[in-house]
């Protein structure tokens, strides 16, 4: 009996070991930005400002949901990148209701980022400030 046992037991971790230790299909959200929809109109109150993500890792085509001070204001299916063939962009618009500090975040599976962004009132002598290019946050992997 007592082999039985240990014969179930080590069979069980045979088949164990190796799922754990297999790669996880990853996603990761490597870089949140808000840009101008052109050089013509500049993000402002009332104006659309575009969101972009890029995405890396195996599940880089999976939908992103764009949130802004932790409200979702869209989400986007990523278009795969021409020029890198291990990369995607995903982009929502986002209409911003006033002036102020925003956090701007992305989320593709268990993978996020987010930046703060500033939208300066223009007749206050400010513009947009790009708060930094690199994601804060955490990085994850999709199982």
């Amino acid at each position: 009996m007592k082999s039985t046992t240990f014969a179930a037991a080590a069979a069980l971790t045979a088949a164990a070991v190796p799922a754990l230790l297999a790669p996880t299909a990853a996603a990761d959200t490597s870089q949140v930005r808000v840009d101008n929809v052109s050089d013509s109109q500049q993000c402002a109150v009332g104006k659309p400002c575009y969101v972009r993500v890029r995405l890396t890792g195996d599940n880089r085509l999976n939908q992103v949901t764009v949130s802004v001070n932790n409200t979702v204001v869209g989400y986007a299916v990523p278009v795969q990148d021409d020029w890198d063939s291990n990369a995607a962009t995903a982009q929502v618009t986002w209409v911003p209701s006033d002036y102020g500090v925003y956090t701007v975040s992305a989320a593709q599976d268990s993978s996020t980022a987010s930046i703060g962004y500033t939208l300066n009132n223009p007749s206050a002598g400010g513009t947009g400030s790009f708060g930094g290019l690199l994601p804060t946050g955490s990085a994850g992997s999709a199982g």
